[in-house]
């Protein structure tokens, strides 16, 4: 006698009998209609189940959620058509309660059918517009795989989520952030506008991360150029008397200021510091900037601090000296920039000879919490800082103070899986080694025994530790 095929309806039907539930009192417990229940278990052809429908049941037997989950998979096909109606909350529901094997299943299947992108886009869209940013990747994916117009809009927001998508990713190190912006920079164009702008911000901020500064640069001069563009084109709107507002992820001072902000930044960093002060002066007053809300005004406020800390950035780098005392007052006002000024005036220390002796004694409080940031940028800033103050000791010759420094910059280049400043930490330390203690020699060693155990750095391939 052959086994009777298991599916949706007999799994209901057998737990039906074994609760000792008839349909009236199952329809009761559920909340569902009696003759729904029979249209679904019994009609010819049968009912098709909504995922609402399962839901309501699964609670009613008292199983956890997703119980029918893999026996639904067959609800949502036909010989000749998928149900988008059931399939696309089908995969929303499956992404946001890790029913991966249910969702592998449905697009092996749904690729066999015609237009199958216009549902997948659908789900990853939902699913991203929801929070669940990580969960829509593996949809994009899909577009990006087989949609076959490349210069597709669809194909190009799928290329931005992903890209996104990095901002929000545990663990991504600069291998990885550097192939994203390959893979994401030639659709920029291709993007609605408001998604344009926040692309370039993300390409600018990704590139700032990575030390691209010519990168950096070319995407503030987009980012500058297409902010004012779309700035004209809505006072323009607003003198008429039909008007459809703009809408951005954030205001429009905000991408238009950081244009200039990032731009002056990578000018900065490249030493090109007269260059550096015009661009910092188109955000230092923003003022002027129509159409803002309170986020703008917001944002026009802190564009203005950021100008007068870059402006004794400048300075500092500059070797203006007399500016120093001024700075650290600033600094010691606005906390939030004591990483970054400290940076700028060890890194001017060490290139002008001057005492830095009152910074450090200064925020020696602040410094002991700057190793529990967590963000690549700020942690990236912390690595900046302590070898700033490895070299400035060991100047001084305080071997002892500044080989300590060198291996807490090595903990932190393993943090930030970045190849070249392990090589830079390792050659300062060799050659200083003599000076060192044998318990820095060991703290060292064991550092060293790290790294390759995991084979992070040792391997210019490795997917996990990248040499930028």
């Amino acid at each position: 006698m052959e086994a009777k095929l298991t599916t949706i309806r007999t799994e209901i039907e057998k737990n039906l009998s074994r609760s000792g539930h008839n349909l009236a009192s199952f329809a009761k417990i559920s909340g569902l209609n009696r003759g729904s229940l029979s249209a679904i278990l019994h009609g010819n052809p049968p009912k098709p189940i909504s995922l609402g429908q399962l839901d309501a049941m699964t609670r009613a037997f008292g199983f956890p959620e997703g119980w029918l989950y893999p026996l639904y998979v067959e609800e949502c096909f036909s010989e000749y058509r998928i149900s988008r109606r059931r399939v696309e909350p089908f995969l929303v529901r499956c992404a946001e309660i890790g029913k991966q094997q249910c969702i592998d299943e449905v697009l092996s299947r749904i690729m066999e059918y015609p237009k199958p992108l216009d549902i997948i886009y659908t789900v990853a869209e939902r699913l991203f517009g929801s929070g669940k940013t990580q969960e829509s990747v593996v949809f994009y994916r899909l577009i990006v795989d087989n949609e076959l117009d490349s210069y597709s809009e669809r194909m190009a927001i799928s290329q931005y989520r992903i890209f996104k998508s990095l901002q929000s990713a545990p663990n991504v190190d600069m291998e990885q952030k550097l192939r994203a912006v390959i893979s994401f920079e030639p659709f920029r164009g291709l993007l609605p506008e408001d998604m344009q702008l926040d692309g370039l911000l993300q390409l600018a901020k990704v590139c700032f991360a990575l030390h691209r500064w010519k990168d950096v640069e070319k995407f503030a001069d987009e980012l500058r150029a297409l902010a004012n563009g779309i700035y004209r084109e809505e006072l323009r709107r607003s003198k008429g008397k039909r008007m459809e507002a703009f809408q951005a992820e954030r205001p429009l001072v905000v991408y238009y200021g950081h244009g200039y902000l990032l731009k002056a930044s990578a000018l900065t960093k490249q030493g090109e510091y007269e260059r550096a002060k015009k661009y910092t002066a188109g955000y230092a007053d923003l003022g002027w900037f129509e159409l803002l809300d309170d986020e703008g005004r917001s944002a026009v406020d802190s564009f203005r601090l950021f100008a007068v800390a870059n402006g004794f950035t400048l300075e500092i780098l500059m070797g203006n000296t007399s500016v120093l005392s001024a700075y650290i007052a600033f600094l010691a006002e606005h906390p939030g920039e004591i990483l970054s000024g400290m940076v700028i005036i060890l890194e001017s220390a060490n290139r002008f000879g001057f005492s830095a002796d009152t910074v450090l004694s200064r925020f020696s409080r602040e410094m002991l919490r700057f190793e529990q940031f967590q963000d690549p940028i700020n942690v990236d800033r912390v690595y900046r800082l302590y070898y700033q103050i490895a070299m400035y000791h060991i100047s001084r010759k305080q071997y002892s103070r500044g080989i300590d420094h060198i291996i807490q910059c090595l903990r932190l280049t393993v943090r930030l899986n970045s190849g070249k400043d392990f090589i830079n930490c390792v050659t300062l330390f060799e050659l200083n080694r003599e000076f060192s203690s044998d318990t820095q020699q060991n703290a060292y060693r064991e550092l060293l025994r790290e790294v390759r155990q995991h084979e992070e750095i040792t391997d210019h391939e490795s997917p996990r530790f990248g040499v930028i």
